[in-house]
């Protein structure tokens, strides 16, 4: 909840001068934090920077040694080249020992032209000092050599030393110690320096500001003032310090324009918490509302006994009348449709539009038999209304699904699932009725099973969990193509990765309205293989795809086929789309306008499961398919039953005459194959040709 000012004010008051009351530790003060950082960001400096400086030197030392190893090998190398001329050893001896004068250098070596020593001396102390020893940073003994000329420029010899870095290096370890401690202690006087010039500058002035705050009376802030830090000029404390005085004054007008607030604000909060639970549009309790009635109705049936019934209800044409004639329309009459309903509820009744076009009825004290009553009167009374719009009337009709509110509910989604339920089961009866959850137990439990399916059907589409596979349709007879023909077909892959048989969730597919979208995802999912995979694409002959009876007839679905042949660059004469005849013939003229606008673009139609028709024959010649698929009923019985042999004769004659191919289901052995062969059906299709397998497992090469 948000605070007033006067609240502000006591809880100000409550911990006013909070320096006085305690000292705060000199770690926690902004002079320690400043002098912390400032000697931290010193130090790191300044090691840095003497580190450099180190460095620098440390590369300096090396050149100065290579320096002096030239110098000393200069300035010997004609004594040591007279004595290696004439042999003589002894005055060899003597250049030795003066070049060894040098405490750096080890030893000396010289030697004649064939390399014979004739003097090799070091130096007395050869071992390195114990304040060397530890540097390793200098490396090892480094050697120098000085070939000696005779004044002919022929080689007489070579004059060698050896220095000891570490040993010529020894004021460099002297010099670095000097320059990290000089740097240290500067470092750290001027951390020093620069704390008590923070001190002066910063923190001081806002120790004073922040005592001159603590005398403040926020309840007549215009009474005292910060006063100014600096008479001359003004700094930025001096700005922090008019910031403040100012917003003293905006809190002193602010309390007496809050205090008005808070009045007004009691009551805007009644007028939102009204609004929170009620529908905008119908002006009926919408569906937060309506829960917290629902558990409350619930609590009191624990409590008193009592008998409630939740009535769902949900309009079945609401779409048709949004998607015709716009949302203008669709507000309009759910807004008559929430007047009908509240005028034929009992006052005691609480009415809610739980979205869309769903309502929601919580009858209370009311029996079965009273419930009953009122959803068939409101049943009635919405099939008597007319909606106009635009000069047309249209018809409305209502589906109710009722749930008692017993002892097993124990929250109001079982609540709400229930009546869904039963809502659900009421459509399934035709609509424009009402099921109550308790009246036919197998039908709800059917009901529950459909709708579980319906999750899933949406999950995996959603999630692509649907996968593709084929079944081989084999030629009877060569023919001057023998590409890859196969019939597509659809497998539902669940959570733990096991399939599903389209037996399990097309029935619940098709219940619900819910082929389109899956024939949509198939058609898509299969152009989307084949132009992946172009060689596969290459010895297709040709891809059978089944379509639904509701595709047919829905909007937009044609252009979506086709959208989707231009998409995915798919050639059409090797796409036949499969229709039941059941699906054909009950929705003849979307079908034929359907296959004549496919034809057009190249793609052929097999009429599947052909025969089980009562007027099958009678429609074929509005029809114009390609292939006629004869249903498996009669194909297996061929072989033992005359008249199912009859069947599929006459099927392929009368299929010849109209020039179209006739496929064969089921032939699930060799002896119906060869009985297929002998009346001349085209194509055969079963499992005693080949089993269906997951679509990248077709072997190209064996019809290719």
């Amino acid at each position: 909840m948000e605070y007033s000012i006067k609240a502000l004010v006591r809880k100000y008051k409550k911990y006013k001068h909070p320096m006085r009351q305690s000292s705060r530790p000199f770690t926690d003060s902004l002079s320690y934090t400043l002098a912390k950082n400032s000697v931290l960001v010193t130090l790191l400096v300044g090691f840095s920077l003497s580190c450099i400086q180190i460095a620098v030197d440390f590369v300096r030392e090396q050149n100065e040694i290579q320096q002096f190893a030239s110098e000393i090998l200069a300035a010997n190398q004609f004594a040591a080249a007279d004595a290696s001329f004439h042999l003589d050893a002894p005055a060899a001896e003597e250049v030795a020992k003066g070049i060894l004068q040098y405490h750096s250098i080890t030893s000396v070596t010289i030697t004649n032209e064939r390399d014979e020593v004739l003097t090799q001396l070091a130096s007395e102390n050869t071992e390195r000092t114990n304040l060397t020893k530890g540097f390793e940073i200098f490396g090892e003994i480094k050697g120098f050599n000085q070939p000696l000329y005779f004044k002919s420029g022929e080689n007489i010899g070579n004059l060698r030393i050896y220095i000891d870095p570490a040993l010529a290096s020894d004021r460099f370890i002297d010099r670095s110690i000097l320059v990290l401690l000089s740097g240290l202690v500067r470092n750290i006087l001027l951390a020093f320096i620069l704390v008590f010039l923070f001190y002066r500058t910063t923190t001081k002035k806002v120790i004073a500001i922040g005592a001159a705050l603590n005398d403040f009376d926020l309840n007549n802030p215009k009474q005292n003032r910060i006063p100014p830090v600096n008479k001359k000029k003004k700094n930025e404390l001096d700005d922090l310090g008019d910031s403040i005085n100012r917003l003293l004054d905006i809190i002193y007008r602010d309390i007496k324009k809050r205090e008005q607030r808070e009045k007004a604000l009691h009551v805007s909060q009644k007028e939102l918490t009204y609004q929170a639970n009620h529908d905008l549009l119908s002006g009926l309790v919408n569906r937060r509302g309506f829960e917290l009635h629902l558990f409350q109705a619930m609590q009191s049936r624990q409590a008193e006994n009592a008998e409630h019934i939740f009535c769902y209800l949900d309009l079945d044409q609401f779409k048709v009348i949004n998607d015709t004639c716009g949302h203008i329309a669709g507000d309009e009459l759910l807004r008559q449709i929430s007047q009908i309903l509240k005028m034929h509820i009992r006052s005691q009744d609480v009415l809610a539009r739980l979205g869309g076009d769903e309502f929601g009825i919580l009858m209370l004290n009311c029996n079965i038999k009273n419930a009953k009553e009122v959803a068939q009167k409101l049943i009635d009374k919405v099939n008597q209304h007319r909606f106009l719009w635009e000069d047309k009337p249209f018809a409305i009709s209502v589906s109710i699904g009722i749930a008692p509110i017993g002892e097993s509910i124990n929250n109001t989604n079982d609540l709400l699932r229930n009546a869904d339920i039963a809502c659900y089961a009421a459509k399934d009866a035709g609509r424009d009725c009402f099921r109550i959850y308790t009246e036919s137990v197998s039908d709800i439990a059917k009901v529950h099973g459909d709708m579980q399916w319906v999750t899933k059907i949406n999950s995996a589409l959603e999630n692509d969990r649907f996968c593709l596979y084929a079944q081989v349709i084999q030629p009877n007879k060569p023919t001057d193509r023998n590409g890859l023909h196969y019939e597509v077909l659809l497998r539902m892959v669940d959570e733990s990765g096991s399939l599903i048989s389209p037996n399990a969730f097309l029935p619940a597919a098709e219940r619900y309205h819910l082929m389109t979208k899956i024939d949509k995802w198939v058609i898509e999912n299969q152009f989307n293989y084949l132009s992946k995979h172009p060689e596969h694409l290459a010895a297709l002959e040709l891809c059978s795809i089944n379509l639904s009876g509701p595709s047919l007839t829905a909007s937009g679905f044609l252009k979506t086929v086709i959208d989707y042949l231009d998409h995915y660059q798919i050639p059409a004469k090797k796409i036949c789309f499969e229709i039941t005849e059941t699906a054909a013939i009950s929705n003849l003229t979307d079908a034929t306008t359907f296959i004549e606008a496919m034809h057009s673009k190249g793609c052929s139609f097999a009429l599947d499961d052909f025969g089980t028709g009562l007027s099958s024959f009678a429609y074929l010649k509005y029809l114009p398919v390609d292939f006629l698929k004869i249903d498996g009923l009669f194909v297996k019985g061929i072989v033992d039953d005359p008249i199912d042999y009859a069947m599929v004769k006459s099927i392929h004659e009368v299929g010849r005459v109209m020039g179209k191919k006739t496929v064969a289901e089921f032939v699930e052995n060799t002896e119906i194959g060869l009985k297929l062969k002998e009346i001349g059906i085209d194509y055969s299709q079963g499992y005693g040709i080949a089993e269906p397998c997951p679509i990248n497992e077709l072997k190209i090469t064996e019809h290719s």
